[in-house]
């Protein structure tokens, strides 16, 4: 008689009479299962402004990519921007993260933000691991911008990768 892990890996006990083979068959695609996680990617390559102090969507509209949360309800998410601005103040780069079922789970700060100052074109990112989510559900994530003061911030190049986690 089989048994089961808590994450649903069949395993066989002592007294299994089975070939051995189908024993692995069965391990292999419990395990595959459980190893398929998606990814997903977006790009804009065109530059955008914002004159906003608080975290808004840049010119153009929301900018953003969906993943499906893996078994694990574990995501990486990475965001990437060339930004500057028009004066010597800051251009400012966060994200946000909105689940299907969940709602928000990560919300746009500045203690997670990409930061410039200047009119100096710079190329940062920035990583986070989101953990806890819903398995399942659809996980938007959108770059939020914003700057400090009375200013215009351009961002020429935007990325936002996510992947799931086993």
């Amino acid at each position: 008689m089989t048994q089961q892990t808590a994450k649903g890996i069949t395993y066989p006990e002592s007294t299994d009479h089975t070939r051995m083979w189908e024993h692995f068959e069965t391990l292999a695609d419990d395990v595959n299962d459980l190893l398929t996680v998606g990814d997903n990617e977006a790009e804009d390559t065109s530059s955008r402004t914002t004159t906003s102090t608080s975290y808004t969507d840049a010119s153009g509209g929301a900018f953003s990519t969906t993943i499906t949360v893996p078994p694990s309800g574990r995501v990486m998410v990475a965001v990437r921007s060339t930004q500057r601005n028009s004066t010597t103040l800051n251009t400012i780069t966060s994200w946000q993260a909105v689940g299907s079922t969940s709602g928000t789970v990560y919300s746009a700060n500045d203690g997670a933000a990409i930061i410039v100052k200047g009119t100096d074109n710079v190329s940062l990112q920035l990583t986070k691991r989101l953990t806890g989510l819903s398995p399942g559900e659809t996980l938007t994530v959108t770059t939020k911008h914003r700057v400090n003061a009375a200013s215009t911030a351009t961002f020429d190049y935007r990325c936002i990768d996510v992947w799931g986690l086993v």
